[in-house]
């Protein structure tokens, strides 16, 4: 017959492994969950289209040739960065002339801050924290999104100067995960 004092000590310690190995066990099943997981990685900018009212189909804000990269790390931190890549280049590098400076900020979009995900809504919202215009700091930038054979696909409208407005789509493919 085991003693009474043991008997009390293993299922003590017994008690206690299986404490143990709780916050673990749920920190991973959260983990499992996370909305932010299918994200994180780098992404490289395929397409950048914009839908007017009239129907008609033009560049969404980068020009013909967009390129860009979108980072996402399981923290919840990110980085965009977007230009159109015919930005002619400046004559002389060192002194650029205000037409040119003005040609090269007109050409990028970006900033680094956090991001949060509404699966339910299916939505990504990035908020800027260090952007290119000074003007978004703090200020939401949600996006529709989908997956689509391994593509990131965001989606969103705009107010159209003219009236109604314009639905834009941009397309990523992950570079890494």
């Amino acid at each position: 017959m085991m003693p009474t004092r043991f008997l009390v000590a293993l299922v003590c310690s017994s008690s206690l492994l299986v404490a143990a190995q709780a916050p673990r066990h749920l920190a991973k099943a959260t983990q499992d969950v996370d909305p932010r997981k299918p994200f994180v990685g780098t992404w490289k900018l395929v397409s950048s289209t914009e839908v007017l009212p009239d129907g008609t189909k033009r560049p969404y804000g980068f020009g013909q040739h967009p390129q860009g990269y979108l980072i996402y790390d399981a923290s919840g931190h990110m980085c965009a960065q977007v230009v159109n890549s015919d930005r002619p280049k400046w004559k002389d590098p060192d002194h650029p002339s205000p037409e040119e400076i003005k040609t090269a900020f007109d050409g990028f979009g970006g900033y680094c801050g956090t991001y949060s995900v509404d699966e339910k809504k299916s939505t990504l919202t990035h908020m800027p924290e260090v952007p290119f215009d000074p003007n978004l700091v703090g200020s939401p930038k949600p996006r529709s999104y989908k997956f689509d054979n391994g593509q990131l696909v965001y989606t969103g409208t705009e107010p159209f100067e003219e009236g109604g407005e314009t639905h834009w789509t941009m397309i990523w493919e992950r570079v890494t995960k």
